[in-house]
């Protein structure tokens, strides 16, 4: 009964652990100026270095800040989004939709799986990581790269 417990517990710690690792679907979903504050500067605080869009480019991070400060002024200028006109609610709902592709997209816990044929074999393995990890290979090649050649370039000719 105990081991039983136990396995159950681990269940439910795994499980909890699992439920920040999912790709959120709809980080952006404005219904009144107070809830799209908080969830701008979630989205914010997730493009800063360590969070969830850590790895957006530079022109999708400056599109999704645009459309935030699109979204921001639409919902300043009225109390609610029903209180919007159809030109302003669908101008509110484009801009919420490009701001969710993009960060669903880059988001680091987003699973890419690859199947390849190994070296040597003609069975494909499947294989599965996160954006994130992929990313961070990335980065640590490229700094890799880049501390050769500057180490290469430092190096007196002849030695």
């Amino acid at each position: 009964m105990k081991k039983v417990w136990m396995g159950l517990f681990a269940l439910l710690v795994f499980g909890a652990a699992q439920a920040d690792d999912r790709v959120v679907e709809k980080p952006l979903v404005a219904q009144s100026l107070d809830g799209f504050q908080a969830e701008a500067g979630a989205i914010r605080t997730g493009m800063q270095p360590g969070g969830r869009y850590e790895f957006l480019k530079a022109d999708d991070r400056s599109r999704v800040e645009a459309r935030l400060n699109t979204m921001q002024a639409l919902l300043q200028a009225n109390a609610t989004q029903n209180d919007l006109n159809t030109r302003d609610k669908l101008a509110l709902v484009n801009a919420q939709e490009e701001v969710n592709g993009i960060l669903k997209h880059n988001d680091s816990n987003r699973l890419v799986c690859e199947r390849r044929s190994p070296v040597g074999s003609h069975i494909p393995v499947t294989s599965c990581r996160t954006y994130g990890e992929i990313e961070e290979q990335r980065r640590e090649a490229q700094k890799g790269v880049s501390d050769m050649s500057q180490k290469w370039r430092s190096t007196p000719a002849g030695n």
